[in-house]
């Protein structure tokens, strides 16, 4: 199993530089669009890699213990290597995980919940960008884990 450092650095320095060529090849995607891809890959490289059920024992006052916050209770309730690790479920619970916590903070916020209705609009209008942001996260998490094996 390789250490953090190990992870970001191949992910940064071999992986992203790698999957982004491989990405302008094949698809032709727009700088805004590959910038998004590129950010959500680093973001989850470093702050929301399959290791965040290991987040309990990051220092909470460092840049990388105040950014993985929201992963604390999520450390409490996944165990290491275990659903967070799936190749299937792994971005999955930590992309849940958030969306709940923004859920409840917009409902804690406004006493009520988005309309419906405007979601749905949002996605539709928006489902480019949400394909390649969630393919961020989710080729790291695939990076990641090819390290792990």
């Amino acid at each position: 199993m390789s250490q953090y450092k190990t992870h970001a650095k191949f992910n940064l320095f071999l992986a992203l530089p790698i999957v982004l060529g491989v990405l302008f090849y094949l698809f032709h995607p727009t700088w805004r669009q590959m910038s998004l891809f590129g950010g959500c890959f680093v973001y989850s490289t470093l702050f929301m890699s399959p290791d965040m059920d290991l987040a309990h024992q990051i220092k909470f006052f460092s840049i990388r213990g105040m950014l993985t916050s929201p992963f604390r209770l999520y450390s409490k309730i996944f165990s290491h290597r275990g659903m967070s690790h799936s190749i299937l479920f792994g971005t999955l619970t930590r992309i849940g995980f958030l969306s709940l916590l923004a859920l409840l903070s917009l409902w804690l916020i406004n006493q009520t919940f988005p309309n419906p209705d405007t979601f749905l609009i949002f996605l539709k209008s928006h489902q480019v960008m949400i394909l390649y942001a969630f393919s961020g996260l989710f080729i790291a998490d695939l990076c990641h884990l090819l390290l792990d094996i």
